[in-house]
């Protein structure tokens, strides 16, 4: 049975979990993320190209989502 990734539910339960905001949380995955993205790697660039977004790039909840589905069905994300 597929399990439901609830991406906003998670950044909640860490918010609570840090005794921070959501808000704090959000900020936190995105500067990480833009670490990430700005990295001028090739190997890491590539990577990047593969998380599933609407936009440019990825909000935190989409690469929650993204990450989380690929490790539950047992998938390395980036392979």
């Amino acid at each position: 049975m597929k399990k439901k990734i609830d991406a906003v539910r998670a950044i909640q339960i860490i918010a609570m979990k840090e005794g921070v905001t959501v808000e704090e949380v959000r900020k936190q995955i995105k500067l990480a993320m833009l670490a990430g993205l700005c990295n001028q790697d090739p190997v890491i660039q590539a990577r990047w190209k593969k998380v599933t977004c609407k936009g440019e790039v990825p909000t935190p909840e989409e690469l929650i989502t993204y990450l989380a589905t690929h490790v539950d069905a047992g998938i390395d994300p980036f392979a």
